[in-house]
């Protein structure tokens, strides 16, 4: 069953469960209400009957010997004027004495206890007279007997059963209103679900990233969900530009030095008694691609993995971070590495904060002269690493930080291009920002920016 039918079916079913409730209760006070009207007719007939000391009883079941225990008409006689009610009179044994003649009224062994004084109280009850016709009987007790007096509940039967027929056709009527109520709103309800739901079926059947989520600006769950689709959707698609340009990048990378070790290997194999320099010069070759190809893919492995991405955040020292990776340096490289240093505390993740000073570090070193030195400064939401190399042509400044993307005057050094992009990478993540400068006074800067925590709230007296 589909979503759109299973509300209409649940809100006719909840307007059903309603309408038959509320119509229960309706009945049911009715009822109570025209039972209680009959009631107090007959409690007002028994309270005349039994007056100061039962004398109109007494008169009235007296008078029935006149006709032979049967009252012709109430016209005829002033004491039985009841409109619409059935008069029977008990002897003390509880025998009839005296009825009307419209109708015998049943006598059960309570009457007959109240005739013979055993219960002082009148008391009402539902019976069934002569012919089969229910009615409300009250019995009233008096002296030397008791009087019994009921009225039918023909008339409000009737009423109840109209009412009845009403009810349901009411019950009927409301449940399918409910129901096409029911389906209008499923269909408004769930027509950005639908939507949703074929996008997602069309993506799953033919793998289309570029198909359109239509836009729905509800502030609804149901507008929250098209709006968190369609955001997923485009991540989605950025994420699979980004690893096709990945793939074609590491390819076009990988494509040189694959063919140099290719030419190199089909030397080697033609020439297997190459002299003892042209093969060593072969071999450095050699162990010089594979170097190389060698961090390529390292950093692939790198940006493929996004870095360590299960790695905590938690609070770190960058001054710290960045004296481990600049002794790491110092021992690699043999350079000389001043530091400015200011203890600097932010939110970060250590190992991807110590792949970015790495990478600044011996992007530095590379393109420095060996003789020079390498200033680093970490402030308070700063890093800045300065090397005294030719610094950056300014038309590749606004191209450093892409992958693989390399100057020419860089493509005669090893390297892959891809270190500056994994710190630009790592410094977005961690929410700050980098920038590439030419120094004032010669050789190449980079700055990174990464936000500072804010200080805890001041802790109050101590009580």
């Amino acid at each position: 069953m589909s979503l759109r039918a299973r509300l209409a079916l649940w809100l006719g079913a909840l307007a059903a469960a309603v309408a038959i409730a509320v119509a229960i209760a309706g009945y049911q006070a009715t009822a109570s209400r025209l039972r209680a009207e009959v009631d107090s007719s007959l409690s007002e007939y028994g309270r005349r009957l039994e007056g100061p000391d039962a004398t109109l009883a007494s008169e009235l079941c007296s008078a029935a010997g006149e006709v032979s225990g049967r009252w012709r008409s109430p016209d005829r006689n002033p004491l039985l004027a009841l409109p619409g009610a059935t008069i029977q009179c008990l002897g003390p044994t509880g025998d009839v004495i005296a009825r009307a003649i419209d109708g015998a009224l049943p006598v059960t062994a309570l009457d007959r206890n109240a005739a013979a004084g055993v219960i002082p109280t009148s008391y009402i009850r539902t019976v069934t007279a002569s012919g089969g016709t229910r009615a409300r009987m009250i019995t009233i007790p008096v002296n030397g007997g008791a009087v019994q007096l009921a009225r039918s509940t023909a008339e409000t039967d009737r009423v109840l059963q109209g009412l009845r027929i009403r009810y349901l056709l009411l019950v009927a009527t409301i449940t399918a209103v409910a129901a096409g109520a029911g389906w209008a709103i499923a269909r408004r309800v769930t027509r950005p679900v639908l939507a949703l739901t074929d996008v997602a079926e069309r993506i799953a059947t033919d793998a289309r990233l570029d198909l359109d989520v239509p836009p729905n600006e509800d502030g609804d769950e149901v507008g929250r969900l098209s709006r968190s689709f369609a955001g997923m959707l485009a991540a989605l698609r950025r994420s699979r530009d980004q690893q096709q340009r990945l793939v074609q990048d590491a390819g076009h990378e990988l494509r040189t030095p694959l063919t140099s070790l290719r030419a190199n290997v089909d030397t080697l194999r033609r020439h297997p008694d190459l002299a003892g320099a042209s093969r060593d010069d072969l071999l450095a070759d050699l162990d010089s691609e594979l170097r190389e190809l060698t961090t390529l893919t390292n950093e692939l492995v790198n940006l493929a993995v996004d870095v360590s991405p299960d790695e905590a955040v938690e609070t770190v020292d960058l001054s710290a971070v960045v004296a481990r990776s600049v002794e790491r340096v110092r021992r690699r490289t043999g350079r000389t590495v001043t530091v400015e240093s200011t203890p600097t505390i932010i939110l970060g993740r250590p190992r991807q904060l110590a792949r970015l000073t790495d990478n600044l570090l011996e992007n530095a070193a590379k393109f420095s002269p060996p003789e020079t030195g390498i200033d680093v400064v970490v402030q308070p939401g700063l890093l800045a690493v300065r090397d005294r190399g030719p610094g950056f042509e300014p038309a590749d400044l606004p191209h450093v930080f892409q992958r693989f993307y390399r100057s020419d005057a860089a493509r005669s050094t090893p390297g892959s291009g891809l270190g500056l992009a994994i710190v630009a990478e790592i410094a977005q993540r961690h929410g700050g920002t980098v920038t590439a400068m030419n120094h004032p006074d010669g050789g190449a800067g980079v700055v990174v920016r990464l936000p500072i925590p804010p200080p805890p709230p001041p802790m109050g007296p101590i009580s």
